[in-house]
């Protein structure tokens, strides 16, 4: 009896050796997979060992899409679950509007970027250590507000416009094709705040004291729009390329500023079908963690852009903002069939940013202050290739 007794335990012992090891290893491949379709589940951290962030208190409400997490060693942030204090899910998805204060009083001169390049040094401590970059992939939102157009890409309508609508619209094709001279510039691209700037290198941290702005031309998002002209001539698009500091003595004033310089060189060429004012993103929870929107294009990291195209708001109206639109949707249908990861859903929102003065006129943020110059500068230049293959296409 004793003996059976030893084997029976002795069985036992040595199922539980086998079984349970399997067990765990088949949870952590589920678990695995899990997090790699997006899941934050407790079941993913605990087999997967990821970590979890004090990012806020407030939980993701109900029916909130969460934007998939990068997941591939070496990149910075691997993202707890979306409680980002009072930033939603949907908030994230949206671009904090752009200052557009109008003071009334005489519109300063824009100086051009070579006057004013140690006005603003770039002062980034590259050990510093005070706040947190997390790289992010923004993915397809599923909330009512969300359109998704013919070719798989995303528009988030803020606007009264019926979606449907919206859809309808996004089929019209843009009107790109050239006027008179075929070496007139056909895009402008500009920068009403070109200090904008971004981090020297990929990095987990920041430097808080850093004012993510500077004069330095090769670390502001004028560098960017240099990239963009450079696709864009190679593919024999002329560019025209607006380097003026509009931001820069005055901030306030900003958008009176390009919207004077833009209306004189319209003007000036009449050839021009494409205008784009060309930013970064400031994406940063209330914790102090910034997120800098990020994909991988062969096999290198880059930004993300975002697409932003105006109804109009109180300040003004944008009488002819569907046929901004169309571009808009022509343009990120032309980036997702290429690069799928590439662009965030399109913003279309109660907002003007100067889209009056042309059709053919969006706001595009390329990346966020999180990013590094490279993965912006290689965003820009991504950017113009698809502008360019757009327009031949027209």
């Amino acid at each position: 009896m004793g003996l059976r007794r030893a084997a029976a335990w002795a069985l036992a012992v040595l199922i539980t050796a086998v079984a349970v090891p399997l067990l765990v290893w088949e949870l952590g491949q589920a678990a695995k997979d899990m997090g790699a379709n997006g899941g934050d589940g407790w079941l993913s951290k605990a087999a997967v060992g990821s970590y979890s962030l004090t990012l806020g208190s407030t939980p993701l409400g109900q029916g909130e899409q969460t934007p998939t997490t990068q997941r591939k060693s070496g990149i910075a942030g691997r993202l707890a679950p979306f409680t980002a204090g009072s930033l939603s899910a949907l908030d994230i998805f949206c671009a904090p509007e752009e200052e557009e204060t109008h003071t009334g009083r005489e519109i300063p001169t824009p100086l051009p970027s070579e006057e004013v390049l140690s006005a603003i040094p770039y002062k980034n401590d590259e050990t510093a250590q005070d706040g947190l970059i997390s790289r992010y992939t923004f993915t397809d939102g599923d909330s009512g507000q969300f359109i998704t157009l013919d070719g798989g890409s995303q528009v988030r309508n803020c606007t009264e416009y019926d979606n449907d609508y919206l859809l309808k619209t996004s089929r019209e094709k843009p009107d790109l094709s050239p006027i008179g001279d075929s070496d007139e510039p056909l895009v402008l691209i500009y920068h009403t705040h070109a200090t904008e700037s971004f981090e020297r290198v990929e990095r987990e941290h920041y430097d808080s004291a850093f004012s993510c702005k500077t004069t330095e031309r090769d670390m502001s998002i004028i560098s960017v729009g240099d990239e963009i002209c450079k696709s864009l001539e190679a593919q024999g698009i002329s560019c025209l390329h607006d380097t003026l500091v509009h931001d820069y003595p005055s901030y306030d004033a900003a958008y009176d500023s390009s919207r004077a310089t833009v209306s004189e060189l319209l003007e000036q060429y009449p050839s021009i079908k494409i205008v784009l004012d060309i930013h970064r993103d400031g994406i940063e929870r209330d914790t102090g963690e910034r997120l800098a929107p990020y994909c991988e294009i062969d096999g290198q990291g880059a930004a993300q852009i975002m697409i932003i195209a105006c109804a109009g708001d109180e300040n003004g109206d944008v009488p002819k903002h569907l046929e901004n639109f169309r571009l808009a949707c022509a343009l990120q249908e032309q980036c997702e069939k290429d690069y799928p990861d590439f662009c965030r859903p399109v913003l279309f929102d109660y907002r003007f940013y100067n889209q009056d003065l042309s059709t053919g006129s969006l706001l595009i943020e390329v990346g966020a202050q999180g990013n590094s110059i490279d993965e912006v500068r290689r965003a820009g230049k991504v950017l113009g290739e698809e502008i360019a293959i757009l327009m031949h296409n027209a």
